[in-house]
């Protein structure tokens, strides 16, 4: 999918669009490679450069012009809703946090650990040490955010993904009082750091990431917000459909009620009974 939107800050330069077909293997973008923008001159969205992926400087305010989008293109939201709902388990996030590198026990060449994330496994078998399963425990995994964070991104992830998996380890560690806080996300990944050399301040760069938290939060509410729209339809819908269904068997139980004698004494059954009832009130449309 391709769609271009305007930018809400830098309209008179820049467009932006979404390419989900866009992709290299060896580039890391800020956001997402799908994430892109091109030089407009000034001419609307008419694109007068080829597109790059967007940078650091115009994420904010890409997720922004983004977010406006998504709220009005159902398609575009359904096609991208992934990109901002990356998530970590809770038991990798416990198997992180319990590899702990004990410099008594774990440094001598005989009884070194080894571990697995995929397997959430933990062993000192050395034919683990060929395994590429496994990796030897050293003494950058010792519990902290850092090292809980270094083992639960995978080794190939764009800027937004990191972002949010840092944001649930920042959740997970600010939940357990034992351990040391983390970060926001934006900042404990560096980013936005120019800010404090432009301004002169580390205040402006927790502005920014508090900023781009706001921007990231818009585009995933937004993505939710038409699925969020058909659930309550359907549920509006469904109590339609609950409320119709009992008035008519409540118009049954009193046509019933009318042919008491009749179904009391065997004359006519139950079902002949509602029969009559339904041809009764078709005829009775019709007239």
């Amino acid at each position: 999918m391709h769609k271009k939107f305007a930018s809400i800050a830098n309209s008179a330069k820049y467009g932006y669009c979404v390419d989900t077909d866009a992709w290299k293997y060896d580039s890391r973008p800020f956001l997402s490679q799908a994430f892109r923008m091109f030089e407009t001159y000034g001419d609307g969205l008419c694109q007068h450069s080829t597109d790059w992926p967007v940078s650091e400087e115009f994420a904010i305010d890409y997720l922004f012009s983004l977010a406006a989008v998504l709220l009005e293109d159902e398609a575009l939201a359904y096609q991208i809703e992934s990109k901002f709902h990356v998530t970590v388990r809770q038991d990798l996030l416990d198997f992180a946090a319990g590899l702990i590198f004990d410099p008594e026990k774990d440094k001598e060449w005989n009884k070194k650990r080894y571990y697995s994330i995929s397997l959430q496994k933990v062993t000192r078998n050395r034919e683990k040490e060929h395994d590429n399963r496994y990796k030897e425990l050293n003494e950058y995994q010792n519990g902290t955010p850092e090292s809980i964070f270094a083992l639960v991104k995978p080794e190939y992830c764009y800027g937004l993904e990191a972002w949010q998996i840092a944001d649930a380890v920042r959740t997970y560690v600010n939940d357990r009082p034992k351990m040391r806080g983390m970060e926001m996300p934006a900042v404990y990944l560096k980013w936005f750091e120019s800010a404090k050399t432009v301004r002169g301040s580390q205040s402006d760069q927790y502005a920014l990431a508090r900023l781009f938290r706001d921007a990231f939060d818009a585009c995933q509410w937004a993505c939710d917000s038409h699925r969020d729209r058909k659930r309550a339809t359907r549920e509006v819908e469904q109590y339609r459909e609950h409320l119709e269904y009992e008035a008519k068997q409540e118009a049954e139980q009193e046509a019933l009620a009318s042919l008491g004698p009749d179904v009391a004494d065997g004359s006519i059954s139950a079902s002949e009974a509602i029969a009559i009832i339904n041809e009764a009130a078709r005829t009775e449309s019709a007239a």
